[in-house]
């Protein structure tokens, strides 16, 4: 660890020397000029000195994600262009004044604005000063604002208020973004979840009004994809071990939140799904003396408690009831930033945020229905970042970025299970039938995750005039993190019991899975990127020619595991150095075309193509061929461990599994050490087409039609290869149907494969690429009204399909052509997961007389899809007929897609009554009311095993016994939620 933090530093000063000496060599200013830029980038540098020094050099950002460019010609009333004119910008979000003066072409440019409202002054001395007022820059767009100047006459100003362009005539991506009013005045639950799905082509699969569900991550879809940037600051907030987005931003530290969903350019990179920017609050800068305008600053502290209901969950009685008992979470955050201003062209920023969450009962549901058998959770994690930019003359501008990320995230067994008699703490106890664990702590053992990530990235952009016929951006970048992680388990007791309910439903001991905990887990990772992009822009047309070139590997250090219960199959052992195996190397186009269709720029013609690559996480090749992993048990299925054997119960009653009482011939086996991943393992991919047509109906209005159409490829899965597919034979079971009842009209006939007894146990995995095709098509409608005349609205409508082959389902893989139990017709092909062909949202607030604003948001959503399982038991000495030899296997046994949740109403009111209290300060009462139309539309969380009960009343006698059976609604949407608050501002 401290070697790559090392060799981090040492390229992060080398890289800069080489800056320091490029500048100093070809500056085409005069000599005292370089000197003072040279003194203000040694000061810069010095600071990202001291940063480099502490360990907070090298965990993500990429360049241009945290700015907006404003450019412009200036031409006179005759349609000639104005050299040397002056061009000032003023506002609230910028540090002084900064100024650009156009070039030969009556070009100027301001390419790095914070997202704000601004002010453009022109002066050239014998023409009258022109103002133009409310100029929008948003994060990530590229605003033009072209000015033309009267000859003076009289000493007037003129100005030019309202004409903010909404249309982007120089980028072919699409997104939206919630600014400070939206932020303020929009109902929504206040997490980066539930505010960025309520965005055109955005959906969650876990519906949160109110924000009950603050401290969960819910899962982001943008148009099919469900991989995502989470950019604070210009920082992804990610891990190797992919735990960053289990980040919980400060809601009120924002000040802006855009994001991105297709067409994006080389300088993101990811598998194109959303990239998301969160800027926090530029702050003040009230100094006196030298520092105004030159340093400002800000921070937040937020602590968000909930206590929910959660079906299923509580504490036992002794009449077999349950008492419910509150789930409760915890989210605490501090955030700090500042920016100095160094002089007019040099600005050095930081970032810090800590989020720490807590929740005693984490997993607590249903199938995890006593606290006993539940997580407790608290999970520290910080993010820091420093930052320099610097224009480097009238035509290039350079971007510094460097990160540190830290995630610390332990779970260990329930202060409910601590508290019991050390004779009745047991193993966890799953009922293969019910999927219900009713015994014994979290099956998931006590496991503490440790995550970094040091990252560097430095971007520059140089302006080209009059090259080939066209104005040139050229953006080139580079970026390189390392990442590194350990992570401990021990499950207790090293093994799950697990049980199989008779003809009675009284549960039958039927299988143990046993692990080699006690262990501990460590990974490497390094990732190094490059993009160059050019933009070229003609008088109707602008072309955008980009490519992402990425690489990826990683490696297994030395760690220990073994020596627990099970030593005699698992003995304490020291493991070596592992290489990964396999690196990615890739090289992404990013190609665009707009035009525009109308002089004017207001009618426009966008086009694009795409491809992406994902992120290389450490499960990739460590979940494969690590020979110390604890292969976790699956929450939903029980499927897991290292091994798995028929097992005849406890039967001397001494708590313990005696050598008498298993078959010691496994059903399965998990070998890690056996397995192995294809060397010409390709990075899965993503390409995507888009066709836009946007228009600026009016001032401040927009209107945007769109097709996205994206083919997902080259997805990777575990190839049985230790089983050859002919060492099967069919079984012939009985699905009871979708009524969850044996003997009924809708049973029907089911083949699936029991492994020949000499290949039972002799699992080996083959990790390589997925044969098949996700394909997404998708038509967005959406018309938006910025804040004007006191009110805004935005409303969006989004048809969109997903299907194709199917990779997953619940506790096993389709596809695998070895396994004939992976390819029957209900495996293999269906919708997506996160298909969901309907979703109109509208939005907008109203900013009434005497001091009172109004907001709402309503949203009108299919509901996701979700499976209908079929398990088959696994042989054992109780049962040898219709059974299969490798253990209880699940498989879908409905086409994905044949049932849904519900389809999704919810709206949400928002109302606030502002008072001044003098000078600055501003106190509001506000009330908001969640979920007004009181949907109870079934949630995410529903049973999916298929039961097979012997009649209604034994059906009925499982329900209020809490059994998990397929079509149980185990969530549904939070009810109304009243939220009363005071805001003081000052």
């Amino acid at each position: 660890m401290a070697c790559a933090q090392l060799h981090a530093r040492q390229f992060l000063v080398a890289t800069f020397i080489n800056i320091r000496r490029i500048l100093s060599g070809t500056s085409q200013y005069a000599t005292s000029r370089r000197l003072a830029v040279t003194r203000t980038i040694l000061r810069a540098l010095a600071a990202l000195a001291i940063v480099a020094t502490f360990g907070l050099a090298p965990a993500a950002a990429q360049t241009g994600q945290t700015f907006g460019e404003l450019v412009g010609k200036v031409t006179d009333d005759q349609g000639g262009v104005l050299p040397g004119v002056t061009v000032t910008l003023s506002g609230p979000a910028a540090m002084g004044n900064p100024t650009a003066v156009s070039n030969e072409r009556g070009i100027y440019r301001f390419p790095g604005v914070n997202t704000g409202t601004y002010t453009l002054k022109f002066d050239l001395a014998g023409f009258s000063p022109l103002l133009h007022e409310r100029i929008v820059v948003p994060v990530r767009q590229t605003v033009t604002v072209d000015a033309v100047m009267k000859l003076a006459s009289l000493q007037e100003t003129v100005t030019v208020s309202g004409a903010s362009p909404t249309v982007d005539v120089e980028n072919a991506k699409l997104g939206a973004r919630l600014d400070h009013d939206v932020l303020t005045a929009v109902p929504t639950s206040r997490t980066i979840f539930g505010s960025t799905t309520v965005l055109p082509g955005m959906t969650m699969g876990r519906q949160d009004p109110g924000g009950l569900n603050a401290a969960t991550s819910t899962g982001i879809i943008a148009h099919g994809a469900s991989n995502y940037n989470l950019n604070y600051y210009g920082v992804t907030a990610d891990t190797p071990q992919n735990y960053g987005k289990m980040y919980y931003m400060d809601f009120g530290s924002a000040e802006e939140i855009s994001v991105d969903t297709a067409a994006m350019g080389a300088e993101v990179g990811g598998g194109g799904g959303a990239n998301i920017n969160i800027i926090p609050k530029s702050g003040g800068n009230q100094l006196k003396g030298e520092a105004k305008d030159r340093l400002w600053w800000f921070g937040s502290f937020r602590d968000y408690n909930t206590h929910e209901n959660v079906a299923g969950f509580g504490t036992l009685n002794p009449d077999g009831s349950r008492t419910t008992k509150d789930f409760l979470s915890n989210l605490r955050n501090y955030t700090a930033s500042g920016k100095y201003q160094v002089n007019k062209n040099n600005q050095l920023s930081a970032f810090w945020t800590f989020n720490r969450k807590q929740q005693p009962n984490r997993a607590g549901s249903v199938t995890q229905p006593d606290p006993i058998t539940t997580q407790n959770q608290t999970s520290p994690k910080n993010l820091i970042n420093g930052n320099w930019t610097s224009v480097m003359g009238p035509n290039t501008f350079l971007e510094v970025s460097s990160t540190y990320f830290h995630m610390h995230f332990p779970t260990a067994y329930s202060d409910a299970f601590f508290a019991l008699p050390a004779n009745q703490q047991t193993p966890s106890m799953f009922n293969l039938s019910t999927g219900v664990w009713f015994n014994g702590p979290d099956p998931g053992g006590q496991h503490d995750r440790n995550a970094y990530r040091d990252q560097t990235n430095i971007g520059l952009t140089r302006y080209q005039d009059d090259l080939l016929g066209a104005t040139h951006q050229l953006k080139v970048g580079f970026e390189n993190w390392i990442g590194w992680g350990t992570e401990t388990y021990n499950v207790f007791g090293d093994t799950v019991l697990e049980f199989r309910n008779d003809r009675e439903g009284v549960p039958q001991p039927a299988q143990i899975v046993v692990f080699n905990t006690p262990l501990a887990q460590k990974t490497h990772m390094r990732n190094f990127a490059a993009f160059a992009q050019d933009r070229l822009t003609y008088p109707r047309v602008t072309l955008n020619v980009g490519v992402r070139w990425s690489f990826y590997d990683g490696y297994l250090p030395e760690q220990t595991g073994g020596g627990g219960a099970w030593a005699s199959l698992f003995p304490l052992t020291t493991f070596p150095k592992l290489e990964g195996g396999y690196s990615w190397n890739t090289f992404a186009p990013r190609l665009s075309a707009v035009y525009k269709a109308t002089e004017d720029g207001k009618n426009v013609l966008k086009a694009s193509y795409s491809r992406y690559y994902e992120v290389m996480y450490t499960s990739e090749f460590a979940d494969v061929i690590n020979p110390n992993t604890v292969n976790t048990v699956s929450a939903s299925t029980g499927a897991g461990g290292l091994a798995t054997f028929p097992w005849s119960g406890d039967l001397n009653g001494n708590g313990r599994v005696d050598d008498n009482e298993y078959n010691h011939t496994a059903s399965s086996r998990f070998s890690p050490s056996a397995n192995s991943i294809d060397p010409k393992l390709k990075d899965p991919r993503n390409d995507e087409i888009m066709f836009a047509y946007q228009r600026e109906l009016a001032s401040n209005w927009s209107l945007n039609v769109d097709w996205i159409q994206r083919w997902f490829n080259d997805l990777t899965f575990n190839e049985e290869v230790g089983i050859p597919a002919n060492a099967y034979t069919p079984v012939t079971l009985t699905d009871s149907g979708p009524d969850n009842l044996a003997s009924t009209a809708d049973d029907r006939p089911i083949t699936l494969y029991s492994v020949l007894p000499q290949y039972r146990g002799q699992n080996v995995s083959f990790h390589t690429n997925f044969p098949g095709t996700q394909r997404y098509r998708g038509f967005e409608l959406s018309v938006a009204k910025r804040m004007s005349n006191r009110w805004q609205l935005m409303t969006s409508y989004v048809w969109s399909r997903l299907d194709g082959d199917l990779l997953a389902t619940t506790g096993t893989l389709a596809g695998d052509p070895n396994n004939p139990n992976q390819v029957i017709p209900t495996q293999a092909t269906g919708r997506g997961t996160n298909d969901q062909p309907h979703a109109f949202k509208v939005l907008g607030s109203y900013q009434a007389p005497y001091g009172i604003t109004l907001g709402a948001n309503y949203q009108a959503i299919s509901g996701l899809p979700f499976d209908r399982t079929f398990r088959a038991p696994g042989c054992s000495a109780a049962l040898t007929t219709n059974c299969l030899n490798q253990g209880a296997t699940t498989v879908r046994a409905d086409v994905r897609g044949t049932n849904r949740a519900d389809f999704l109403n919810l709206m949400s009111l928002r109302a606030d009554k502002s008072f001044r209290l003098g000078g600055t300060r501003r106190a509001s009462v506000i009330a908001e009311l969640h979920n007004v139309l009181n949907s109870s539309a079934g949630q995410a969380n529903f049973g999916t095993l298929t039961q097979a009960y012997a009649s209604q009343a034994a059906f009925d006698t499982a329900r209020v016994g809490g059994a998990s059976y397929f079509s149980r609604v185990q969530e549904i949407v939070a009810p109304r939620v009243l939220k009363l608050g005071v805001k003081f501002d000052f």
